[in-house]
């Protein structure tokens, strides 16, 4: 038994396919030729190995931050739906201007790019890939996106006179 932040577990969908085979035919007990824990080893040593080889070249910390920021490169619509399935807060309110200066109105955002990624979200989250402290996570997100574009939606209300049925 063991104590898991599962927080900071990965999406089951974003952790490497052959890693994924070996983990679950570890977790499950599960394997044609029973040799499920020494690939497991196998695996981790390989691991080590490519990462000790990484550190001393310097290129570590380079490619895994290129790898773990080129998900900003998207188009806006992406980068909504990435940091609301990863949970990531951190470029939330600038992403949703740039989302709001697209669309014709603020509630378009919600709507739209917000809504599809709680949609997978909840995907995740009922097939038991996501777990509750993740979606949290992702809520977390979508309440911060939100929170940005209530002056907006305010702001046309009042312009509208309160009547949003024009709109």
């Amino acid at each position: 038994m063991g104590i898991v932040n599962a927080g900071k577990l990965p999406i089951y969908e974003d952790i490497e396919p052959d890693l994924r085979q070996i983990l679950n035919e570890v977790t499950l007990n599960k394997s044609e030729d029973n040799l499920h824990v020494e690939r497991l080893i196998e695996y981790a040593r390989k691991t080590q190995e490519e990462m000790e080889a990484a550190k001393a070249a310097g290129t570590g910390s380079v490619v895994k931050k290129k790898a773990k920021d080129e998900w900003r490169n998207l188009e806006v619509k992406e980068r909504l739906k990435h940091a609301l399935i990863k949970g990531i807060v951190e470029f939330i309110e600038a992403d949703t201007e740039e989302a709001r200066l697209i669309h014709a109105r603020p509630l378009h955002v919600i709507e739209g790019p917000l809504m599809e990624g709680m949609s997978i979200v909840g995907d995740y989250f009922g097939s038991g890939k996501m777990f509750l402290p993740q979606v949290i996570m992702s809520a977390r997100v979508m309440k911060r996106a939100v929170n940005y574009l209530t002056p907006f939606m305010e702001a046309e209300k009042s312009a509208a006179g309160g009547d949003m049925t024009e709109l």
